[in-house]
């Protein structure tokens, strides 16, 4: 690896400046040119799930902070230094609450965008100001150092991380697909008719087990509490418990019943649940139809969203008279089948990204602190 050089990001930035400020909310259309806020940037990608939209007009009254392709963003607030490249589709955007940087001749866009989430918790969390809630500004960004390889290494850094980043966003759109797909199965069975959830399923509340039995080791059975532990489509490990009290074995679906009522998941093993998760069991022996009649069935979930003491909150009783649309029982067994298999390469791609994503999480601090050489992972990768 060549010399790296200490470097201040604002001398090698063609550009650092700031997203919009001001009051958006009146400004939002339907349709238009993308804004990009802070939720839309997660570390090394663009996430335009929940994006807004304004009109060419106020686009074009604040074109300072208009976004291209190969712009570096970065969040200011609440989770300060999360950053992504602005990606070639996205060839019209902008932006509020965002730190932009747009890289000079020896700067690479990708690089840095690997580097600055890198830097979060430690360069960058170092640079927050604001007494009440911390942001990171451009007067910090352009005074923050960096270690700066030449252009060749940077680009060869960013080649191969690029690598597994490109595998996983390609996995997520075979998801996204692949989710839509389910959908359509699902609604082309239907055939009108609804009935309760406890004519289709057998429910369990979940309940907390003893404080003194969780450890972080794999020791005993995975304890999901709530909808916090939920992922795109499995749970999220966090502890295990010794001592369970109820239990969700594997494939049954998992609802939420403390707020946000109604959000789903499916048990990819047998599990403890705590007192914010129902599991619900196929009385037919079609899980995957189950999971998605759950699905189809938001409009159910609102009214409960408010009751509760302090948050909003379903009992059993309710949870078991909420209405699931019905597949007839002449179609169950051809819609199981292809719902599994579309499961099947869900749950393929989401275990592979979670492989690629941690290779990259290794590599990445060996990678941006010249510790490793890329000869030497490039296998691995």
């Amino acid at each position: 690896m060549r010399e790296w050089g200490m470097v201040l990001l604002g001398d090698v930035a063609a550009e650092v400046t700031v997203g919009y400020v001001g009051p958006m909310a009146h400004e939002y259309k339907d349709s238009g040119v993308p804004f990009l806020r802070s939720q839309n940037v997660r570390p090394h990608r663009i996430d335009i799930a929940d994006v807004k939209y304004v009109d060419e007009e106020f686009h074009n009254s604040i074109i300072k902070s208009s976004l291209r392709p190969g712009d570096v963003v970065t969040v200011r607030t609440g989770k300060p230094g999360q950053t992504a490249v602005v990606p070639d589709w996205l060839t019209s955007a902008n932006c509020s609450d965002l730190v932009i940087t747009r890289p000079g001749p020896y700067l690479d866009a990708r690089w840095l965008s690997y580097y600055l989430n890198w830097v979060t918790g430690s360069q960058i969390s170092a640079q927050l100001v604001g007494a009440v809630q911390q942001h990171f500004n451009v007067k910090a960004a352009k005074s923050l150092q960096i270690a700066l390889p030449p252009i060749v290494d940077q680009q060869a850094i960013s080649r191969l991380l690029g690598a597994l980043d490109d595998k996983i966003a390609a996995n997520e759109r075979i998801v996204n697909l692949s989710d839509k797909l389910a959908e359509a199965v699902l609604l082309a069975a239907l055939d009108g008719s609804f009935s309760p959830l406890a004519a289709q399923a057998f429910v369990t509340m979940g309940s907390s087990p003893p404080g003194t039995s969780y450890n972080e080791k794999a020791d005993g059975l995975p304890f999901y509490q709530g909808v916090r532990d939920f992922g795109v489509r499995f749970p999220l490990r966090r502890v295990w418990t010794t001592a369970p009290v109820r239990t969700a074995n594997a494939d049954d679906t998992l609802v939420s019943v403390r707020a946000p009522v109604g959000r789903t998941n499916i048990a990819n093993e047998n599990l403890c649940i705590g007192r914010g998760v129902a599991s619900l069991r196929s009385h037919f022996g079609s899980p995957m139809t189950l999971f998605h009649q759950v699905r189809a069935a938001h409009e159910s979930w609102a009214p409960y969203e408010a009751e509760g003491t302090i948050f909003g909150a379903i009992t059993k009783r309710q949870l078991e008279a909420v209405l699931l649309p019905v597949v007839p029982s002449e179609a169950r067994a051809r819609v199981e089948l292809a719902l599994a298999a579309i499961e099947n390469r869900i749950a393929a791609a989401l275990f592979e990204n979670d492989s690629l994503a941690t290779t990259r999480d290794q590599l990445l601090p060996l990678l941006m602190a010249g510790k490793v050489r890329l000869r030497d992972v490039v296998g691995v990768v």
